[in-house]
Order: structure tokens, then sequence, then C-alpha cells
């Protein structure tokens, strides 16, 4: 290859680098610098919560994140495109994550955002051979929660034992507290896992289950975990259906959809019963329609979801009722049918029985009848021979016997 040639070659991928550098430095030119002041409170007695962790997410990224000050105020500074929605997240330790959802039609001069973060509960611990029970209260209360695994999944660190636990089961005991756990925005996900959307939740139920090692650090299981949780007093269930699962993701801030749990009455109280693989914030919830346009419409509430549920079950039941009827009128017609047919062949039998009769009678009333026209007829014949020998023989004599003079 000629050296002009390669020259022109190399000044070629030269000058691609160069465009791809600047254009990743250049910022989004749709895009701008927003701050956003961020203030978070303890939700017990709206004091300020310092050192608590501020993350701004969107687009599966992390925009911005620092720390709250000793005022549990935060001042994040951010790329932001105007009409885009990202949320805003608090956590802390021993204190359950909130978050909120935040966006502006236009690039504000100034914003600002509260969050208020619920402090956890502890849980009390049982130890047995072979599972681990988690408790909200004192043993043997009722309606109360309670968490359960196998004392085997448990993945202890190496200089760790079963006493230096420690457990924290937080739940919702009515529908204001579930606005203390992280904002109820669920992602849609196509077949293939992909990201399609954000979708509104209607919660009917949320807990955070956590188990710490003595150093603060999260234990983690190997097998699955079995939660029974009540009902928040003022839920609008009143009866047991199935409802669908979901975790919450702190790298984005959402709730994904993971199983799906049943919601039975044990006494006079719902329990929500399901399996999950591991720790963390699960809540069960309904896809809605969102006011803020953040998806397509669903269901409105729970009500309207079991309506529509009974609806078709009853359509169900109609079309099956239905078809039975027509069986069992097909079974009855022919059933009714079987005994004419049968009572016509006996008829028809009787009628050729009478006929077969009739025909031996007459047939056995003509050999009769025949015998006597051919005795009388034989009769006949044998007196005509009679007389013919009588005449015959007597014929002879006279020619025998001579004649006197």
């Amino acid at each position: 290859m000629p050296a002009h040639c390669i020259f022109r070659l190399l000044l070629c991928v030269w000058i691609c680098a160069v465009w791809e550098a600047l254009a990743k430095s250049l910022p989004d030119q749709g895009a701008f610098e927003v701050q956003i002041k961020v203030q978070v409170f303890d939700n017990s007695d709206l004091s300020p919560l310092a050192d608590a962790v501020v993350e701004v997410h969107g687009n599966q990224t992390i925009l911005a994140s620092g720390k709250a000050g000793s005022d549990g105020v935060l001042r994040v500074s951010f790329l932001y495109r105007a009409g885009t929605w990202v949320i805003i997240t608090a956590s802390k330790l021993d204190y359950v994550t909130n978050s909120v959802p935040w966006h502006s039609s236009r690039i504000p001069l100034y914003a600002s955002v509260s969050l208020y973060q619920l402090v956890q509960r502890p849980g009390t611990l049982i130890l047995y051979d072979d599972v681990l029970q988690v408790l909200s209260g004192s043993p043997g209360a009722r309606n109360q929660p309670l968490v359960q695994l196998q004392r085997k999944s448990l993945q202890l660190p190496p200089n760790s034992n079963y006493t230096s636990l420690s457990a924290a089961l937080t739940t919702a005991k009515s529908q204001y507290e579930i606005g203390g756990f992280p904002f109820l925005l669920g992602q849609e996900t196509n077949s293939s896992g992909a990201e399609i959307g954000w979708t509104d939740l209607t919660a009917l139920a949320v807990v955070s289950i956590e188990l710490y090692d003595k150093d603060g650090s999260p234990i983690q299981v190997s097998d699955g975990i079995h939660l029974s949780i009540p009902l928040p007093s003022d839920t609008r269930n009143r009866m047991a259906t199935s409802v669908p699962t979901w975790l919450y993701q702190p790298k984005t801030g959402l709730w994904v959809r993971n199983g799906t749990g049943y919601i039975k009455k044990e006494s006079s109280q719902f329990v929500w019963n399901l399996v999950v693989p591991g720790m963390g914030y699960w809540l069960a919830a309904f896809p809605t329609s969102s006011g803020l346009s953040l998806s397509h419409p669903g269901l409105r509430d729970i009500t309207t979801y079991h309506t529509l549920f009974l609806l078709s079950i009853l359509g169900s039941l109609a079309l099956l009722v239905l078809i039975l009827l027509c069986v069992l009128l097909y079974y009855c017609r022919r059933k009714c049918l079987k005994p004419r047919r049968q009572q016509g062949k006996p008829h028809a039998s009787n009628l050729n029985s009478a006929k077969r009769d009739q025909g031996t009678s007459m047939s056995r009333l003509n050999l009769i009848c025949g015998g006597h026209v051919e005795s009388g007829a034989a009769n006949d014949k044998s007196e005509l021979s009679e007389s013919r020998d009588y005449h015959s023989s007597r014929e002879d004599l006279t020619k025998h016997v001579p004649a006197t003079s």
C-alpha cells in the first residue's frame, strides 16, 4: 500500500476519534442544569434528618447524589430536560427509604423537595433447629406480621454467629403509612425485559424486611422467605384474591414486578401471604391509571378489578350451564324417541306373524280342499273303471256263450 494511502487512513481514524470525544464532552443542547434543594425529615417528630443519602434517578442512571447536612438539607445539581421525569430518593440506616417523582414543563430557577422517612421497627428473632422466625411484636400475639425462613439458608460471614443477628420488620398499618415507603411507581417491561414506561400502583400492603450482622451489614439468604403480612385496617379490599408482588430496586427508584401473592381471610383479618427470594422492600399492588400520564390507562381501583373478575367468572358459568342444558335436552329427546321405535317394531312383527299365520292356515286349507277334490276325483275314476271292467267282462262272456236255437 502506498504511503499517501496509509497517511489518509490514519488521518480519517484520528478525525473520527476526535469527533466522538467532542460529541461525548458536549452536553445535550436540550438539557439545562437545574438545582433542587432537598430537605429530609424524621416522619415521627418532623426533625431534620442528618446524613441521609440523597440520590436523583433518571433514565436508568443516577444523575446526582450526596449526603444531607446536619440540618437535613442537600442541594443537588444535574442536567435536566424540560418535561422529563426524575425520582429523588432519601435513605438512611434504620430508616425506611422514601422517594418522590419530580418534573417541570419549564426549566426552573429554583425548586425544593421535602422527604419524610419512617423509623424502621426492630423485629423479634426466634431461632429454632430448622427455621428462623421474625415477628413484629411479642410471640403469641394475633394479627401480627410474620417472617419465616430456613436456618440453613442464612449466609453468615465467617466471624459471625446466630446470636449476633438483628432484624428490622416494618409494615404499614394504614394507607397513610404506605406513603412513608418509596413512591408507588412501577416499571413496565416488554417480553424481552426492556423498560417501556412507568405506571402508578394501587397498594394493598407493603413490608420492609432486613437482617443484619453485628456490624450492620445485611445478611443474604439462599432460599425462599415466607411472609405473612396483615393488611392495613383501612384497606378497601374485602375478599380473598391473588395480587401482583413488586420488589423495590434502589438503583432505579422503581418497583419491579416479581411474582404473585395471595390474600386470605384468617379469622376477621385479611392477610397477605407470599414467598420471596430475598430481603428488601415488598409491595402488594395493582397497576392503576396515572394522572401524571406516566403509563397507559389501567384499572382504577381494586373494586373495578374484582367486578371485572367476577363478571368473567359469571359469564363462564352461564356458558357452561347452557352447554349442559343442550346436552341434557339431547339425551332426553333421544330417550323419548327410543321407546316409540321399540313400540313400532313389535307391531310390525305382529303384522308379519299374523300374515304368516294366515298364509299357513290358507296353505293348510288349500291342502285339505285339494285332498278332498283329489279323493273325489279318484273315486269317480275308480267307479268308471269298475263299470268299464264290468261291461267288458260281460261282453266277453256273451261272446263265449253259444247261441241257442
